[in-house]
């Protein structure tokens, strides 16, 4: 069989089609009997099959074109990871009072692990994030910081001194906190714009799962096996994880590195856009009142209801119950709404249309709930008004975190990782610094009036919340640019 050579482009194209048919359907040894050579044709056939090739090869993968099963193992996997440095904190926080008496520590050292566990976890993911932003290497980052997690939990439950405890929950927290930004990252790599909302929302659920069930575990170890038992439950749990992301997760970022060194500090650049900093100082006052709450819980359970350590672990489910709840639902409000606005302006979308009226609806309800909460502390109402307001408060404060933190990823989507861990160091030394000087703090101006002051702070961040969208709106028009 031959195939003619004609002058026409439609019979070249047709030959060249059936060449590249007949290269597919049979073997070299047939063709090289049917078809008389022709160099030229062969090669341009075999480059036309090349580039299909490449080309779906390279929509397949691409994260963003992976299939809804994938896509969601991998929410599934870092979440679990998410999870890690709020289970973390919280678990050794029904501990505390224990803590103190077999290391013969003060109240302000016990109160010290759990701040300087905030603090670290804060800046360690600054490193994190610039490395997997810089290397386009997200696999990498989670192994190594559990590497160093198992190794210093290992360390912290042998050892005997409080001081040796504190250092040693400092590099934990450097070991559990790459999970949260890289994470982020992960969720820009897969997930268009308008779909962030819906995935950062369910991601988010590992995070808050971290207070449901820290102090629960946390109260049960301590009460019957002792608080040495926390450090071997959270090295099983950390190298549990080591292994499914070793196993299970594959590399999310498909960017070219773009520098061949990264600066761990580079992500505090960010804080020179004064849309991040307003929103950030914002989430600092949310995340104080959180973190005040959680430090003071166990003191004011214990003294004012006379419950048990592992009671005092049940109690924080009220609050995380709220967590998870306004997390799922407020994600997928967001991307709704945010779907809506773009579909009014145009089909234009712009960052700040994740924030809405559920927003303010959140931040009122948030502020309410935790007004009420310090004066019935400080009154000894009854342990289920307490417990429902902690509730309210955990459901506004999840929506409006969700929905700023998406804001934050689609405004700077490549530099994902960066902007989170941004927000993880300001809300770290905001909930460091408050969880050390939140017990003589209600020493002096009594659980109600300590609340209210900071929910008054709260307020004035909201300000700057809604200056920060008014800025970028100008911004946006002087520069008549599209984010």
């Amino acid at each position: 069989m031959e195939i003619q050579s004609t002058a026409s482009r439609d019979g070249e194209e047709s030959s060249v089609d059936f060449l590249c048919c007949t290269i597919i359907e049979k073997t070299p040894v047939a063709l090289c009997k049917e078809i008389k050579p022709n160099p030229f044709r062969r090669l341009t056939a075999v480059l036309r099959m090349e580039r299909k090739s490449s080309a779906s090869r390279g929509e397949r993968d691409d994260p963003r074109n992976w299939s809804k099963r994938k896509k969601n193992s991998v929410i599934f996997i870092i979440a679990i990871a998410a999870m890690l440095t709020p289970l973390s904190t919280t678990i050794l926080i029904p501990a505390l009072l224990e803590v103190c008496n077999d290391l013969h520590a003060t109240e302000i050292h016990a109160n010290g692990l759990i701040a300087v566990f905030i603090l670290f976890s804060g800046i360690a993911p600054l490193g994190w994030a610039s490395y997997s932003d810089a290397k386009a290497q997200r696999r990498k980052a989670y192994l190594a910081s559990l590497v160093l997690f198992q190794i210093v939990t290992i360390i912290c439950g042998f050892t005997n001194n409080i001081y040796i405890l504190i250092v040693m929950r400092a590099l934990q927290a450097c070991g559990s906190s790459a999970a949260q930004s890289v994470g982020a990252g992960c969720i820009s790599d897969i997930f268009d714009r308008d779909k962030r909302g819906r995935a950062y929302g369910i991601f988010y659920v590992g995070p808050l799962m971290g207070p449901l069930i820290g102090p629960i575990i946390g109260g049960y170890l301590t009460q019957y096996l002792g608080w040495r038992w926390i450090f071997w439950f959270l090295a099983v749990f950390g190298g549990f994880i080591f292994l499914i992301v070793s196993l299970a997760l594959p590399e999310t970022s498909r960017g070219k590195p773009s520098q061949s060194h990264f600066n761990p500090l580079a992500p505090l650049a960010l804080l020179s856009h004064s849309s991040v900093s307003l929103s950030l100082l914002y989430i600092a006052s949310l995340y104080s009142i959180i973190y005040v709450q959680n430090t003071l819980m166990s003191r004011n359970f214990v003294g004012l209801y006379h419950i048990k350590s592992s009671e005092v672990g049940l109690a924080f489910l009220s609050p995380s119950i709220g967590f998870v709840i306004g997390s799922v639902a407020g994600g997928k409000y967001s991307d709704i709404m945010f779907k809506r606005a773009k579909e009014r302006n145009s089909g234009v979308g712009y960052p700040e249309m994740q924030l809405n009226i559920g927003t303010l609806v959140a931040m009122a309800v948030f502020q309410i709930s935790y007004v009420n909460y310090g004066w019935m502390i400080a009154r000894g109402i009854r342990i289920v008004f307490p417990l429902i307001t902690m509730f309210l408060g955990g459901l506004g404060y999840a929506i409006v975190f969700n929905s700023i933190s998406t804001c934050l990823i689609n405004a700077f989507q490549d530099r994902s990782a960066s902007i989170i861990a941004v927000n993880n160091f300001v809300r770290a030394l905001a909930a460091g610094g408050m969880s050390l000087a939140a017990a003589p703090l209600q020493d002096v101006l009594v659980a109600g009036w300590l609340y209210t002051i900071m929910v008054g702070f709260n307020i004035l961040g909201s300000g700057c919340l809604v200056l920060s969208c008014v800025i970028e709106r100008k911004r946006r028009k002087n520069r008549n640019l599209e984010i």
